[in-house]
């Protein structure tokens, strides 16, 4: 199989990001009930792994802990999601043809403002798409929570790419200092 141009993986990278955003969009567009069964679910799964003798644990005592755990649960899941847009998207952005060839002060500004943006604009209209669902809401508080992430995702993938570029440098430059050996 041979090597894939920049402009591929560009094209690969934005399909990813927009399936990723229509997953988003999925869970989002769950009623309430939907979204809360499907987010117990995995919650109760996880503890069973996590907590000792949750077999043993009355009824009442398992669902008091799901109880417990379950907003934040369900913060997290809304941060992960996000996070994971927030690396797709720089990832993605890094690689528009037309912003190769600028400056690259001017790459990384747009490679850190243009999917922080992105995931900004993406956010608030997730929430508000939320409002028309049965039994959501529409939260600021989720919009910073979601923007949150995908800030985080944003440096994850741009500290990733400057140690990949710093490694790259530094295995080209140990390679040219042999070649004089």
């Amino acid at each position: 199989m041979g090597k894939i141009s920049r402009k591929q993986l560009f094209v690969l990278l934005l399909v990813i990001t927009l399936l990723w955003m229509c997953l988003i969009f999925w869970f989002s567009a769950q009623n309430a009930d939907d979204s809360g069964d499907l987010s117990t679910g995995l919650l109760k799964k996880l503890l069973s792994l996590t907590v000792p003798h949750w077999k043993d644990l009355t009824y009442a005592e398992r669902r008091a802990i799901v109880k417990r755990f379950h907003t934040v649960f369900r913060k997290a899941g809304h941060f992960t999601e996000y996070t994971i847009l927030g690396i797709l998207l720089a990832s993605t952005v890094r690689r528009i043809p037309k912003l190769i060839t600028k400056s690259r002060q001017a790459i990384l500004k747009w490679i850190i403002l243009l999917p922080a943006l992105c995931a900004l604009l993406y956010a608030a209209s997730d929430e508000l798409h939320q409002r028309f669902v049965p039994g959501r809401s529409c939260e600021l508080r989720d919009v910073c929570i979601d923007f949150s992430g995908a800030c985080l995702g944003i440096l994850i993938s741009t500290a990733v790419a400057v140690h990949r570029k710093k490694r790259r440098a530094a295995v080209t430059a140990g390679q040219q200092d042999h070649t004089y050996i």
